[in-house]
């Protein structure tokens, strides 16, 4: 039972990841056009801000709570 539950923990937190990394690049090519934003800030600001979340017990929101961030952060 308990590998079924680490497996299960191990899929999530891929899905999570790889959400994560859909809202860096999606961030990315919404603000591509704009001089002030840079392509390296965003990744950046992105990075700092998952890493506050590293701990985070409830890792489903992570994506969304991590893109408001970052757009605030950005400005936008």
């Amino acid at each position: 039972m308990a590998r079924t539950a680490n497996t299960m923990e191990s899929l999530e937190e891929r899905q999570v990841g790889q959400q994560l990394d859909e809202v860096e690049a999606r961030l990315v090519d919404q603000l591509a056009g704009r001089a002030e934003i840079t392509e390296e800030r965003v990744r950046s600001i992105v990075r700092v801000i998952r890493e506050r979340f590293a701990n985070a017990r409830i890792r489903s929101f992570l994506p969304i709570l991590v893109e408001r961030a970052a757009r605030r952060e950005l400005g936008v």
